[in-house]
C-alpha cells in the first residue's frame, strides 16, 4: 500500500520546498520508491515575486513523477515517459515519468481533486510506496485526496509571531474538526454558501424536525459568519455537517472561520465533517523577504527562531518542527511512513 502525504505552504518562502527536499532525502536513503506530483506549479529557480533564490526539487534515479509534459524539457533530470494521462493542466497533459538520471525537476500537476485522485492511482500502479503531493494554502482543496497533511508556515506569512501563532492555531483546529457519526437522523442537504441570500434561503428551508444539515460545497467566510448570526435560534441543537474541513480552509481568514466554528459550538450547533484530513506536523521558517523602499527590492530578514518555535509550540496542538535547525529525523517521526 502507498502512503499519500500532502505538503502545503501558507505563503511563499515559508520553507515548504526545504521540508519537501529533506523528506525526499530521507526517503532516498531508506530506498523507498517515491512518487511526486504538484497541485499547480512549483520548481522555479527564483521566487517570481521577490526575485530571491529558492530551492528546487532534486529527484533521484528510479523514482516517479507526474508532471505536465512541458516540464520535462525544463528539467535537468533525465525522465522517461511511462504513460500519458488524459489529465490536462495549464502547462500541458500530465505524464507519468521515471527518473533515469538524477537532476532538478520542475513540478506542475493536476488542479482538481478528481484529477489528483486519478494521478495518485497512476503513481500507485507504478509501485510508489510514498506519494507526495505538493501544494499551497491557496490551492489546497485537492489535498482532500491525501491521507495526511504537512503544513509549512513562517515569518514570510507574517513576521508578527503572535499573529502567526493565532492563525496557525485556527488552521490546525479547522483541519481537526471531529468526524461526523452517521446515526440515521433527519437531515437536510444544501450546496455551497457563497452569499447572504444563499444563507437566508437555507435557513428558510430548515424544518423544526431537522437534526442535521449537510453542506456539500464551499462556505465563504462572510456567509459562514452570516449563517451563525441569522441562524442562532434555527440552528440550535442541530449538527452542521461538511464534506471535509478544506471547504472551510479555502474560505480564507482562518481566524474568523474558526471563531464562527467556536460560536456555533457554543450555540449548540456542533460542526462535523464526513472526512477529516490529519494534520501530521507544522514546519516553521523564521526567514522572510524584507522590502527595501530605497532600492525597491527585497533583502533576507529573520524573526527570532527560538521565539517562533516556542510561541507556536505553546499555541498549537500539533508537532512544530524547524527542519533547518532540528533536521529531518524529528519531522520523520510524525509522518507515519
Amino acid at each position: 500500500m502507498s502512503r499519500i502525504i500532502g505538503i502545503a505552504g501558507t505563503a511563499k518562502n515559508t520553507g515548504k520546498t526545504t521540508a519537501t527536499m529533506a523528506i525526499m532525502e530521507k526517503v532516498f536513503q531508506k530506498g523507498i520508491k517515491l512518487g511526486l506530483t504538484s497541485i499547480g506549479y512549483d520548481g522555479e529557480t527564483l521566487d517570481n515575486v521577490t526575485g530571491l533564490p529558492k530551492p528546487r526539487i532534486t529527484m533521484e534515479k528510479g523514482n516517479i513523477v507526474a508532471i505536465a509534459d512541458k516540464c520535462i524539457e525544463a528539467s535537468t533530470a533525465e525522465i522517461e515517459i511511462l504513460e500519458v494521462t488524459n489529465v490536462r493542466s495549464a502547462l500541458g497533459r500530465i505524464v507519468i515519468g521515471e527518473i533515469k538520471e538524477p537532476g532538478l525537476v520542475v513540478i506542475a500537476g493536476p488542479n482538481k481533486s478528481s484529477e489528483v485522485r486519478i494521478i495518485n492511482q497512476y503513481l500507485q500502479k507504478y509501485g510508489c510506496q510514498l506519494i507526495m503531493v505538493d501544494g499551497a494554502i491557496n490551492r489546497i482543496a485537492p489535498m482532500v485526496e491525501t491521507e495526511g497533511l504537512l503544513l509549512a508556515t513562517g515569518a514570510s506569512r507574517t513576521p508578527d509571531i503572535n499573529q502567526l501563532a493565532e492563525e496557525t492555531y485556527a488552521l490546525s483546529e479547522i483541519l481537526n474538526i471531529p468526524v461526523w457519526e452517521d446515526k440515521q437522523k433527519v437531515t437536510f442537504t444544501a450546496s455551497s454558501l457563497l452569499s447572504d441570500s444563499m444563507v437566508k434561503d437555507l435557513l428558510a428551508q430548515i424544518k423544526p424536525e431537522t437534526e442535521e444539515i449537510f453542506i456539500t460545497g464551499v462556505i465563504g467566510v462572510n456567509s459562514f459568519h452570516t449563517l451563525f448570526e441569522l441562524g442562532k435560534d434555527c440552528l440550535k441543537d442541530k449538527t452542521l455537517v461538511l464534506t471535509d474541513p478544506i471547504k472551510l480552509v479555502v474560505a480564507g481568514d482562518p481566524d474568523r472561520v474558526y471563531e464562527t466554528v467556536v460560536n456555533l459550538e457554543k450555540n449548540g450547533t456542533p460542526v462535523r465533517v464526513k472526512k477529516n484530513i490529519t494534520l501530521l506536523a507544522i514546519t516553521i521558517n523564521p526567514f522572510y523577504p524584507k522590502y527595501r523602499f530605497v532600492s525597491n527590492d527585497y533583502e533576507p530578514a529573520y524573526v527570532d527562531k527560538h521565539q517562533l518555535k516556542e510561541v507556536l509550540t505553546s499555541k498549537c496542538n500539533v508537532p512544530i518542527v524547524n527542519v533547518v535547525e532540528e533536521g529531518v529525523d524529528k519531522l520523520w517521526e510524525y509522518l507515519g511512513i
